[in-house]
């Protein structure tokens, strides 16, 4: 399912707040988490739900390096414990996977059971109770598959797949997720009145609930229209949003009788056009054929996830190129000149990679890498 994991973390957390456990104003001083920013002891569940905290995400270096070794939420709990907040509890809004792993911390504190006993018991058991058809039941997860930055499909390997935790990665048929918000919404049996109307303002527009997930050989959507009593639900065993494309289709083909026009994924695009450019006309030409394309994807993160899909195919030298770009692109930002260098240490250019992470910190002196975890200053041979 993907980040839509987190809608059913909420409903627990909702569901403890109905039996009197936790308060949505309650801060994490209550629940004896360690963090060494003692401004994380002021965070409350509430902010936590709505991506307030301040927490980072967890995609740090060590994390992207070997995403299969954090199996459960005691592992992941650590990869930022000893972080620094982004911003004061409250302040600001930025999307953090890690806080729902902190939420779940919290439940399995509260509750004293294991977070996935939990769910079953306390959401998917009534679930599926209330279906009114013999296909939720399922024998098989479908296999992950990716599409590189060439359109290939490729099988993704388990060593790059994440463990489920409270942020994302469990398993359910369109039966089984459908019948949990019929469960929520229609017939109101998973929360009381009072957090409903929590959960529903997590999202600002009351007339629909829309939730998203994606990663690694996967793609998943619930598009809700209460209105017009529209439901979508799409989940896909490939990545680059398969599923939210496919459920903004349905929607219009529903409501309008239109299908909306296909496009490749940002990426796809972007490699394609560099193949018909070339390198010298793409770095003049790309951004304005981006944009009359009509995709809404930063530039910055689809040029960088190219880059790394370079990398991962083992063309780090190609990847340079695009890094670079980049840099010449948006040359007061850190975050690009950290892309450089880890194109450069891919590519084995080692003294190339620290000459461009220096760059880096001279822009931002606190700034980390997001790929590497010594910030390329360890020694190699």
């Amino acid at each position: 399912m993907g980040s839509i994991q987190k809608d059913l973390t909420a409903m627990l957390v909702l569901q403890a707040y109905d039996k009197g456990l936790l308060n949505p104003e309650d801060t994490l001083d209550k629940f004896s988490l360690e963090f060494t920013d003692p401004r994380a002891m002021n965070i409350t569940i509430r902010q936590l739900l709505e991506h307030r905290s301040g927490f980072a995400d967890i995609f740090t270096a060590e994390y992207r390096s070997n995403p299969s070794r954090y199996t459960n939420i005691s592992e992941k709990m650590e990869i930022l414990r000893p972080r620094p907040l982004l911003f004061e509890p409250g302040t600001d809004r930025k999307y953090s996977n890690y806080g729902y792993i902190v939420l779940g911390a919290v439940l399995e504190k509260v509750t004293k059971q294991d977070y996935w006993t939990l769910l079953e018991k306390s959401v998917l058991h009534p679930s599926r109770g209330s279906l009114e058809t013999k296909q939720s039941g399922h024998d098989f997860v479908a296999l992950p598959y990716h599409f590189n930055y060439a359109g290939k499909r490729q099988l993704v390997d388990p060593s790059m797949l994440e463990h489920k935790t409270p942020d994302g990665g469990g398993e359910l048929t369109v039966y089984e997720l459908y019948a949990v918000y019929q469960q929520l919404f229609n017939q109101k049996k998973l929360l009381s009145d009072s957090s409903l109307q929590i959960f529903r303002m997590l999202q600002k527009d009351q007339g629909q609930w829309l939730a998203f997930g994606g990663g690694l050989g996967v793609s998943t959507a619930v598009e809700i229209d209460f209105t017009n009593d529209v439901w979508i639900f799409v989940l896909a065993n490939t990545d680059r949003l398969v599923a939210e494309e496919l459920s903004s289709r349905l929607r219009s083909l529903a409501l309008s009788g239109q299908i909306t026009k296909v496009q490749s994924p940002a990426t796809l695009f972007a490699y394609q056009q560099f193949q018909e450019l070339g390198g010298k006309l793409f770095g003049m030409q790309f951004e304005a054929v981006y944009k009359n394309a009509g995709y809404q994807t930063f530039i910055g993160k689809t040029i960088t996830d190219l880059a790394r899909e370079l990398i991962a195919a083992g063309k780090a030298e190609d990847s340079i190129y695009f890094f670079k770009y980049l840099t010449n692109r948006f040359p007061e930002h850190a975050a690009v000149y950290d892309g450089l260098a880890y194109g450069y240490f891919s590519a084995g250019r080692f003294d190339d990679a620290k000459a461009a992470f220096a760059k880096a910190k001279a822009l931002n002196p606190h700034y980390d890498s997001q790929f590497n975890a010594s910030n390329y200053e360890a020694e190699y041979q």
